[in-house]
């Protein structure tokens, strides 16, 4: 038993396999158990494990983007060896630790300099407002129902694939329930002859841990309002036990407070003139309602706000903004020294569950509870607190919950008591973030403000929407993008099939001149080059079978079964497939006569190199231009098979403006026609983007169908995760988890999250492999059924998007903001298809 046992913990330890924190947790777990056995009845005492340094270095639980699993990961695994997680005393004042040392933007200066200094329209819900809280506002709620209404269609389910975490942690639920509001209802109350606009507030950015969400409303029908949230919040008096309502008082106003002993229910709700205000926490609304009053600073008055608003005149239909405030509030040493804490609460709050899952793997049934637990040396009694010795409340089957609050729904760090001291090993982890930050963003934070806009349409929908980030001086990032296209301009006309990626290149561009450099030293010569290259360059795939052709040679994640092992090089159907592929490239020519230097030299050169391995001739005509075709030559040393040299060749043709080049001599002949008939880029002036992307297709169309393939592909990879989920609970609680509303209840009570399959439900059954979906299998016996698979993220994605445009651009800014100041704009234009039933 010992040896199975030591097997096991083995197993669930492999973090390249098998990553997944609970199965850290038990590893661990199981390693302890087995020292403690068969004599024991807790584990208790000293422990040569604990010995151990701990796997997490405190400074990953400071970055905002960090992988909230691996961190779990590295935390549950000094859990489970009971290793010491104490950061030492705290002695060192908060005041001590030193935030990055960015500077401020002189806004002043700068919207002085705009031609219209005093453009842009007011956002009046910005005085109400806290200056270092994000802000989101739409004028009138329907269009914010509609957005939730899309985010939990298909936005944020493939979102969740594209990371590879699909999980439901039904947020959207937990929020309606915590301000005591019913999404359901708000379209009936919220019209726009109750409330005008509507803005959401908040002071951190972890949604989805659990964070504080402010509603400011802008009342027509104050009586209207106050009736209609009474009667939403009984509803929620009927389904959560406990409810009780208080009068509180918060920065002198009167705040009617609503909520149950675990805090399900927070409602906290006021009035301020025509303003009311509904917020789940406490110490979010008391800054809001401070400054609502004028009694602390407001958004309404920040210098990045106004200068915003000047730079892009304009009334939208929504508007969001991140602050230059709210940035350094997220980085600095208050929010980050509380959220790392908080992550360290998360990983205690975990334990008592995940210990009563490994008791259903270990003895078959869920214990009943804790003294079973802890009589059978999975769980000390002193696990039962915080490291800071705050309690920690569990029956199995239930969520932990403390002070810090549950897996499911963290208490917002505003509620939280605020750090004054901190550990020496705190202030070093926080001094490594600061300088990381210091480095990546070398000298200003940089405010965002976001833009929307929905028009609808005979056939749908278009959402369009406006991206600033500015000033960006020193980045490097968006240095490296913007010394690819350098300062031109370019317009592109809308594409009606395919995807097309146009560049500008300026001639200030550091690719021009790395790629003029590599040329003439492959060729030997001073005079090629990219002197002929004009000011854009393009990208496209046109709408061909031959996309799904050549996917269907190397993709077998989402349809087909496993290909066979094959020599690639000598795969006849593969290099056919290839040549097949509807990729080009076009460029401007601005000198025809360079063009045709530089690649005769290219052509010299190869057959210097390699002397009758390449076949380089005209072999068609089209609209009456030669199309040349380099291919391998058929008899050339080496081919395995002569017929590869037919099926795979790089066709070109110059067209006096322009070279087109591609694989497939269809896609080139298409593509010559769009550029004869006026259809290409052009020069643009100076509002015009530097970089478009955009891709429209049909259902059922190649294009459409080999996005299906790699979309499913992802979703079907990234459920491995909540397969290896799955079947810990399936495992640990067999009884609990027979149907798949209790599967998603145990997933949120003891991990936070609710496992998805591929397809977007909680459904999964246990087979001696492990879990399985009921309708794509296991990991070791998959199925496919047809695609898309109806109801699933994938197929509303595939029925509701049907094409992307998206434009970037570095813009100059005012002097006052630096010699070369830049702000980085990016647009995009999403076409939406029918709503899904």
């Amino acid at each position: 038993m010992a040896r199975w046992a030591e097997a096991l913990a083995h197993v669930l330890g492999d973090t390249w396999t098998e990553p997944h924190p609970w199965k850290q947790f038990a590893a661990g777990r199981i390693a302890t158990w087995l020292k403690k056995q068969p004599g024991a009845k807790a584990i208790a005492g000293s422990d040569l494990l604990r010995d151990r340094p701990a796997r997490t270095d405190l400074s990953q639980l400071m970055d905002t983007t960090t992988g909230v699993m691996s961190m779990q990961e590295a935390l549950q695994h000094d859990r489970g060896l009971r290793l010491s997680r104490d950061t030492g005393p705290r002695t060192v004042a908060l005041a001590d630790l030193k935030p990055p040392p960015l500077a401020a933007h002189p806004f002043a200066a700068m919207q002085a300099a705009l031609p219209n200094p005093g453009g842009g329209t007011a956002e009046p819900l910005a005085a109400a407002t806290p200056a270092e809280f994000w802000y989101a506002r739409v004028d009138d709620v329907r269009l914010l129902l509609r957005l939730l209404d899309e985010a939990d269609t298909w936005i944020t389910p493939v979102v969740q694939i594209l990371q590879q975490n699909p999980e439901d942690r039904g947020l959207t639920a937990r929020y309606q329930r915590q301000l005591g509001l019913r999404r359901s209802d708000l379209a009936k109350l919220f019209g726009h002859t109750v409330v005008g606009e509507v803005a959401i507030v908040g002071s951190d950015p972890y949604l989805r841990e659990g964070t504080d969400v402010t509603l400011i409303f802008a009342l027509k029908q104050p009586e209207v309002f106050d009736a209609e949230l009474s009667r939403q919040l009984d509803g929620y008096r009927a389904e959560v036990a406990g409810i009780e309502a208080t009068t509180v008082k918060l920065a002198g106003v009167d705040v009617q407070r609503a909520a149950d002993p675990h805090g399900q229910v927070r409602q906290h709700r006021a009035r301020v003139g025509d303003l009311a205000f509904v917020s789940n926490s406490p110490g979010a609304l008391a800054r809001v309602l401070a400054a609502a009053q004028g009694q602390a600073p407001r958004l309404a008055d920040e210098p990045d706000l106004k200068y915003m608003l000047a730079r892009d005149p304009g009334t939208h239909q929504a508007l969001a903004f991140l602050s230059d405030k709210f940035i350094a509030a997220v980085v600095g040493p208050q929010q980050k020294i509380l959220a790392a804490r908080r992550q360290e609460a998360l990983a205690e709050l975990l334990v008592p569950g995940y210990a009563a899952l490994l008791h259903g793997w270990l003895f078959g049934h869920a214990p009943k509870d804790t003294k079973e637990l802890t009589a059978a040396g999975l769980l000390a009694a002193d696990e039962l607190k915080h490291v800071g010795g705050e309690a920690i409340a569990f029956t199995p089957g239930e969520a932990a919950r403390s002070s810090w609050g549950s897996p499911a729904a963290l208490t917002p760090l505003v509620d939280l008591p605020a750090v004054e001291k901190v550990s020496e090993a705190e202030r070093n982890a926080y001094d490594n973030f600061a300088l990381g930050y210091q480095n990546y963003w070398r000298q200003f934070i940089d405010p965002v403000a976001i833009r929307l806009d929905v028009r609808d349409e005979a056939e749908g929908a278009i959402a369009d929407v406006d991206v600033r980030v500015l000033p960006l001086i020193s980045a490097t990032d968006y240095s490296q993008i913007e010394s690819v296209v350098g300062k031109s301009r370019v317009t592109v006309t809308a594409s009606d099939r395919g995807l097309q990626a146009v560049w500008a290149v300026g001639q200030d561009s550091q690719l021009r001149r790395d790629m003029d450099q590599l040329m003439r030293t492959l060729t030997g010569k001073g005079d090629v080059g990219l002197g002929w290259l004009g000011d854009w360059v393009m990208l496209g795939l046109d709408d061909r079978a031959g996309l799904v052709g050549l996917l269907s040679q190397w993709d077998d994640t989402a349809q087909l079964p496993p290909k066979r092992e094959r020599n690639q090089f000598e795969d006849l159907e593969l290099w056919r497939q290839i040549g097949k592929f509807p990729g080009y490239a076009i460029a401007e020519v601005k000198n025809p006569t360079m063009l045709v230097a530089t690649l005769a030299a290219i052509k010299t050169t190869l057959e210097s190199v390699a002397p009758g391995m390449v076949a380089w001739d005209p072999v068609a005509r089209h609209r009456d231009l030669p199309i040349v075709r380099i291919g391998v030559n058929p008899g050339a040393p080496l081919l395995p098979d002569k017929a590869i040299a037919e099926a795979f060749g790089i066709h070109y043709v110059q067209t006096g403006s322009a070279i087109v080049v591609g694989l497939d001599r269809a896609t080139v002949t298409r593509v010559i026609d769009d550029l004869l008939d006026g259809r290409l880029p052009k020069v643009g002036a100076a509002t015009d983007p530097q970089f478009v992307v955009q891709t429209r297709t049909a259902v059922g169309a190649p294009m459409w169908t080999a996005l299906l393939w790699m979309l499913q592909g992802q979703a079907n990879t990234a459920s491995k995760s909540a397969l290896r989920s799955a079947e810990i609970l399936l495992r640990g609680d067999p009884a609990a988890t027979q149907w798949p509303e209790g599967l998603a209840q145990l997933g949120l009570q003891y991990f936070g999250f609710a496992p998805l399959n591929a397809h977007g439900t909680p459904e999964f059954t246990l087979r001696p492999e492990g879990a399985a979906d009921p309708l794509q299998g296991s990991a070791i016996a998959p199925t496919f059924p047809p695609l898309p698979i109806a109801g699933s993220p994938i197929d509303r994605l595939m029925l509701r998007l049907t094409a992307v445009r998206g434009e970037v651009a570095f813009d100059k800014e005012p002097e006052a903001a630096g010699p070369d100041a830049r702000s980085l704009r990016t647009k995009f234009s999403l076409h939406l298809g029918p709503a899904p039933n």
